[in-house]
């Protein structure tokens, strides 16, 4: 998955934003019989796979601040143990939260498929993070 999900999301984005890439691969005789299905099964799938990361991707940058308030006291403690791994997770999930909410409001047509390109890229972005 950590593989298939980034090129199904760049695909996805390609074809999106570039329909004439697509014609010449429904010319070639895929709009008949049980490939096609299988092909729409195969989409359908992916789609699925990439709508459920990009839920917990929302919750994960919705729910940074929440956290980083709500721990605030023991962060700024300098006596009280504190997971590293947890906080550069948290940290990194608010950095980027306020970067997309930022490209958001200065050009809302490029933030969806950054916040796309990085549902897609979830996996590998939990493991830069923790």
């Amino acid at each position: 998955m950590e593989f298939v999900l980034p090129v199904y999301s760049l695909a996805m984005l390609l074809i999106y934003y570039r329909p004439q890439v697509l014609v010449p691969v429904m010319d070639d005789g895929l709009t008949h019989g049980k490939l096609w299905w299988a092909l729409w099964i195969i989409i359908g799938a992916l789609g699925g796979l990439l709508a459920l990361s990009g839920l917990f991707l929302a919750f994960s940058l919705l729910y940074s601040p929440v956290y980083l308030i709500g721990n605030a006291r023991r962060i700024l403690d300098p006596g009280a143990w504190v997971d590293r791994h947890e906080m550069r997770f948290y940290v990194g999930c608010f950095s980027i939260f306020c970067g997309l909410a930022a490209l958001g409001f200065l050009s809302p047509p490029a933030a969806l498929p950054i916040f796309i390109l990085l549902a897609g890229f979830a996996q590998t972005l939990w493991r830069l993070l923790t």
